[in-house]
């Protein structure tokens, strides 16, 4: 399985221009990924304001349902999302016969005031798409092993959609390397480029397979780079065969503790 990970501009508060931008990214592509991961609140910036919130059936998750549809790839994003009174940092898995999975991130970023404005999530979200089972986290869920725990192995892949800005990427390729060794799993960050109202952001996605070891091949998009300047693309491929043929030798997942959320939703 070939995977994209998108490092993108992202225009504050401006969901018609991300879309735009986006398109012309997406067109520069030269080679045809299964599966396409955008960054953090790709369409709007990570805002605090949640009248850019939308449903299901808003602008966002359509635009992504078309993307799938048109390019025959899975796309995972997330989007500020109201449902049932509440607003969510959704992160959705987009398929391109439409089908829609979903997670809402757990671990809100207190430091940016995420926590008064958006919802917790309490459920994980494991998805399975060609063979390969897919678990969604959103940005701050990286610093939460328990959170991320595999448990019998039941994904292959942790996929990371984050805004992490240039202040804190030494961070990110110490924590992806930790969570795919604890985990034996590919471990996938996912950082957007470029500067908002409230940081400036680095190239810095980061992929790391289920040894720990740095994968991936930075591939260069001249035309693309052109409209979002420092923006990039990480190819990243998933080799199933390796990845089982390692758990059976070497089945520290079988000694793993256990997890399980209680009724206060916290871990026990």
């Amino acid at each position: 399985m070939i995977i994209a990970l998108c490092s993108t501009d992202i225009f504050w508060e401006n969901k018609e221009l991300n879309f735009q931008r986006l398109d012309f990214f997406l067109e520069a592509l030269d080679f045809d990924p299964d599966v396409i991961i955008l960054p953090e609140m790709f369409a709007t910036g990570f805002t605090m304001d949640v009248s850019y919130a939308e449903s299901m059936e808003g602008e966002t998750v359509r635009f992504l349902r078309k993307k799938a549809e048109r390019t025959g790839a899975a796309f995972i994003a997330s989007a500020p999302i109201r449902e049932g009174g509440r607003v969510f940092n959704r992160a959705l898995f987009v398929e391109p016969e439409g089908k829609i999975s979903h997670y809402d991130k757990r671990h809100l970023f207190r430091m940016g005031t995420e926590n008064r404005y958006y919802a917790a999530g309490k459920e994980k979200c494991i998805v399975p798409y060609k063979g390969v089972r897919f678990s969604l986290n959103v940005c701050y869920d990286l610093r939460f092993p328990v959170w991320s725990r595999n448990i019998c192995n039941e994904y292959d892949v942790l996929v990371n959609v984050a805004n992490f800005p240039a202040s804190r990427v030494s961070v990110i390729e110490p924590l992806v390397r930790a969570r795919a060794i604890e985990n034996q799993a590919y471990c996938l960050f996912v950082n957007r480029v470029g500067m908002d109202d409230l940081a400036r952001y680095e190239l810095s996605s980061f992929a790391a397979d289920y040894l720990g070891n740095a994968c991936g091949e930075r591939v260069s998009l001249p035309r693309a780079e052109k409209v979002m300047p420092g923006s990039g693309i990480l190819k990243v491929v998933i080799d199933m065969e390796k990845l089982v043929r390692f758990r059976e030798k070497f089945p520290v997942w079988e000694d793993a503790d256990r997890f399980t959320l209680n009724d206060s939703g916290q871990m026990s």
